[in-house]
């Protein structure tokens, strides 16, 4: 009976018989839990009775026989990427794709872009390779993520030069790192930020009105404090019809122009 099933011809009465478990007799109808051994791991026999840890190897990673008992990295592959296999000991790059971005699977083997989703953005998961739109959310704003594709408001408290855009510029992102025309905006107009690279109608406020911010531009009614009158050719910086206050005539700034009724 034995050598009869190991032969060519493999009838129901030897399978499951120790010395019929050979390639030569796995077949579909001898897919049982007594023959799953790794002589009779062939795709022939790649049965949810057979889906064992001692069957889980790549001859045998079909959908159907992709349980969590046969979650094992012999076995992550593209075919076997279903959500019953969602699982640590599977999360390899070859296993990246959408059906299987969990928070289960979501490490940093797995972050790429096939698998930015916002169900894995999650701090194991910010790498430049998934920061984009998608992705976006407060979970995954840490410096590795802050890039240009990335900027977006929930996600503003990265300071980093990649960063500085209007969707971005604001009060939780006005760092001297991101002192840039781009940011020159008046959410971010403030002392840390009032440089000349700033010094823009859009950020003339009291709160940017000192020495290095003071330009034709800026010389505005909200702006006339001696601070900004303090310039040898002041003349033609900041003496301008808008200015014309006792703050600002000072003895730097004797200029004709400047002497307007109110200060002369």
């Amino acid at each position: 009976m034995v050598n009869s099933c190991c032969g060519s011809f493999c009838s129901d009465q030897g399978c499951g018989l120790e010395n019929c478990c050979c390639p030569s007799c796995c077949q579909t109808t001898c897919c049982r839990t007594t023959c799953c051994r790794p002589s009779c791991c062939v795709p022939t026999c790649c049965r949810p009775s057979c889906c064992v840890t001692t069957c889980c190897r790549p001859s045998c990673c079909v959908p159907i026989c992709c349980r969590p008992s046969c979650c094992v990295s012999s076995c992550c592959r593209p075919q076997c990427c279903q959500t019953t296999c969602c699982r640590t000991t599977c999360c390899r790059p070859s296993c990246c794709v959408p059906i299987c971005c969990r928070p289960s699977c979501c490490v940093p083997t797995c972050c790429r872009p096939s698998c930015c989703l916002p169900t894995c953005c999650r701090p194991s998961c910010c790498v430049p390779t998934c920061c984009r739109p998608s992705c976006c959310v407060t979970t995954c704003c840490r410096p590795s993520c802050c890039v240009s594709s990335c900027c977006r408001p929930q996600c503003c408290h990265c300071d980093l030069e990649s960063c500085c855009r209007p969707s971005c510029c604001q009060t939780t992102c006005c760092r001297t790192t991101c002192c840039r025309p781009s940011c020159c905006v008046s959410s971010c107009c403030r002392p840390q930020c009032c440089q000349s690279v700033c010094c823009h109608p859009s950020c003339c406020e009291s709160s940017c009105c000192h020495p290095s911010c003071c330009r034709p531009s800026c010389c505005e009614s909200s702006c006339c404090r001696p601070c900004c009158c303090l310039r040898p050719v002041c003349g033609r910086v900041s003496c301008h019809t808008t200015c014309y206050r006792p703050t600002c005539v000072i003895s730097t700034c004797p200029r004709p122009m400047c002497c307007a009724s109110s200060c002369c």
